[in-house]
Order: C-alpha cells, then structure tokens, then sequence
C-alpha cells in the first residue's frame, strides 16, 4: 500500500485474510478554507457554503491526493456541494481521474436563513456548542438540530449501503461535524450520548477511516485523523 500505513484484515476464526466487516467509509475533511481563519472581530452570519480553499488549503489538498492509498480511493468521490469540500474533491478526482458525486446531506450545519444581527465568532461557537448540550432543540431560531443533522447523514448511510453493490469503499469529502456525527452512527452512538461524552477529532484534510458491514451491525474504527500525509501526526 501506498501512504505508509497498513491496514491489516480481521483474523475470523482462525483463518487470516477472512474479512468480518465488508464496507469501508473513508470521510475526508475539507482542505483549509479562509472561513477556518476568521478573525476574533468577524461577524458570523452562515456557514458560508462560498468559502474557498486559502492558499494552504489549496496545498493541504495536493498532498492528501498525492499520499492517499490506492486502498483508500474507491470509483468516485461523493463530496458535500459546500465549496471548500468541492474544491478539495476536485483535486482528488483529477489526480486519479474519479467521478464527483455531489450530495447535499453532506453539507455542514444548514441555516433556514442568515443570522440577523449576525454572531461575533465567539457567540458563533457558543451556539455549536449548545447544539451539542440540546441535540434535539434548536440553539437559535433557524438552525438546523443536531437530530436533523444526523438524520439526514443516516439517509446518506443507509443509501450507500443499500446501493453500493460490490462497491467495496465509499470515499466522502465532507465537513467536521458531519463526520463526526457519520463516525458515530456507524459506531452505533446516539447523539445525546456520544456528545455529551466523547468528541471524535476532524482536522482539515485529515483521513478517518472505518469498516461497517450494515447500520447497526458491527463496526470497526481503523483510522481517525490521520495527517502524516501532511508532514504531522497531531
């Protein structure tokens, strides 16, 4: 395998190579992004789906398409519309010549409408963060639950799984939190719970790779935010 990382198969029993779980997600962040270094004084008012790759980010990309294993790429790339996550699936999809399905379930939080008066970046985390705390609730009018959030991540699941048919891998390019809550589904995780407990780091152009053979059924963590591929592991 190219990247050097090895991902070694279950042993069942007793015989090597057997594989106990048969689908493999690999979620991919977005690459760097100018809304990713807003300053303290910035005035929050969307999730901005506009905001493109800064010039870092731009880099960040080239080397994940570089280093991703062949293991890793799967037949096409289902991307998130959100322009960071577009522009960073459009630089794995030339280097290796791979269609880019775009699926809005995999965009980040959703605002019905823009914030007015918008948020100071500070209040802006204030309000992700009490998304977190009241799952189910909204953290100011207009934002998307937590619970609608991962419903519609669940849809995305759910339809990879049942149409994926020898598909062995599906590849997504996605945002921080979205992952997340796809990580912890697959982990069979209720919001609430995981949340409240626990937080999965999803660092820009960091891999996260995991093996489910059906929602709900077993599942196993193989990789989470790896960036030795950007010259850091942390």
């Amino acid at each position: 395998m190219r990247g050097g990382c090895e991902l070694r198969e279950d042993i069942v029993d007793g015989h090597p190579g057997v594989q106990r779980h048969k689908h493999r997600f690999v979620f991919i962040r977005h690459a760097q992004a100018q809304c990713n270094l807003q300053h303290a004084g910035a005035q929050i008012e969307s999730a901005d789906p506009e905001s493109p790759l800064t010039g870092g980010g731009e880099a960040q990309a080239q080397r994940l398409a570089a280093a991703l294993p062949d293991e890793l790429t799967g037949s096409q790339i289902f991307s998130s519309p959100m322009r960071r996550a577009v522009q960073t699936a459009h630089v794995l999809a030339q280097r290796r010549g791979l269609p880019i399905v775009l699926d809005d379930r995999l965009e980040e939080v959703r605002l019905a409408r823009p914030l007015l008066p918008p948020l100071s970046v500070a209040d802006w985390d204030a309000m992700l963060e009490e998304r977190l705390k009241r799952p189910g609730q909204q953290a100011k009018a207009g934002v998307e639950t937590v619970l609608e959030q991962m419903g519609r991540v669940e849809s995305f699941l759910r339809d990879r799984h049942a149409s994926r048919g020898d598909e062995k891998l599906t590849l997504v390019v996605s945002h921080a939190f979205t992952i997340e809550l796809a990580i912890l589904r697959l982990l069979g995780w209720a919001p609430a719970e995981g949340l409240a407990s626990s937080r999965v780091r999803i660092s820009n152009a960091a891999l996260h790779v995991i093996e489910n053979e059906t929602l709900g059924g077993s599942t196993r963590l193989m990789l989470v935010n790896a960036k030795n591929h950007l010259g850091t592991l942390l």
